[in-house]
């Protein structure tokens, strides 16, 4: 009796471990499969919301192309892979959601690697780092010259960026308000719905000279150098490795200060 017991023990112990042998195996299949994947379509998909000079944007006077160092990074990595690249333009506040239901291949769009965002997908290593600026109305320079004049201020920052987490760390007293588009902040600003836009120095540089009647300072303190990275969902080790590997090669050979010069030149009709 005790032995027919054992081997019913035994023969569930094993059926157990064979299961949990197979998952652990379709796993890994999984992760090699999407970058063969990739592959085997001739073409990955990069998602981006391109509202975000020099990273990513469309001239004024040009069609509805998206330029900017994101995109000339986007293409190596295309290149690198012997793939096509397809750019997908999503909300930003979308963009995890996208790349985690496989909408998307990876997601680069001037990307903070915070840890709030490490717990849903996997982080690049950094390729490119900028202060925080402040982005505000020419007649309102003598009001507000530091982080510590905020108080008492409207300030708006995009919706799911790493701006909206720091205002809210850094300055005190002020109200704060979020739009979806970088587009949507500096017209509110104009507008004066808005009394300062919080930007990465770059991007407020951009619409600074884009954008009649504003300026762009530094931020005193809050300031965040975390950088930009690519994001993939969890899990897709193969290709994160092969994008790092990419990026490495491109920051050795001084590419990517090379794109984002591009990109401001292009921005100020110089190219």
């Amino acid at each position: 009796m005790k032995s027919g017991k054992a081997k019913i023990v035994f023969t569930l112990l094993l059926s157990f471990l064979l299961l949990v042998f197979m998952a652990g195996n379709i796993s890994a299949g999984k992760e090699i499969n999407k970058l063969e994947k990739i592959k085997k379509a001739g073409k990955i998909i990069a998602g981006t919301s391109a509202d975000y000079p020099p990273y990513e944007f469309r001239p004024i006077s040009d069609d509805d192309t998206i330029y900017g160092m994101d995109i000339d990074i986007a293409n190596e990595i295309a290149k690198e892979l012997g793939v096509k690249l397809e750019i997908k333009e999503i909300v930003f506040s979308r963009l995890f959601d996208a790349v985690n239901k496989g909408e998307i291949d990876f997601i680069i769009a001037g990307l903070s690697p915070t840890e709030k965002r490490k717990k849903i997908v996997d982080f690049s290593v950094t390729y490119y780092k900028a202060l925080q600026n402040m982005l505000i109305r020419v007649g309102d320079i003598k009001k507000i010259n530091s982080i510590e004049d905020l108080r008492g201020k409207k300030v708006g920052t995009q919706k799911g960026s790493i701006q909206e987490e720091l205002v809210k760390q850094h300055v005190a007293g002020a109200e704060f308000f979020e739009e979806d588009t970088i587009t949507s902040l500096v017209k509110g600003l104009q507008k004066g719905k808005f009394d300062v836009v919080i930007l990465e120095k770059p991007v407020a540089e951009s619409f600074s000279k884009r954008s009649k009647g504003l300026i762009n300072i530094q931020c005193v303190s809050g300031g965040s150098f975390l950088g930009s990275a690519i994001a993939v969902k969890k899990g897709n080790n193969k290709l994160l490795d092969k994008i790092n590997i990419i990026l490495s090669k491109l920051k050795q050979n001084n590419m990517i200060i090379e794109f984002a010069e591009n990109a401001k030149m292009l921005m100020e009709g110089k190219k």
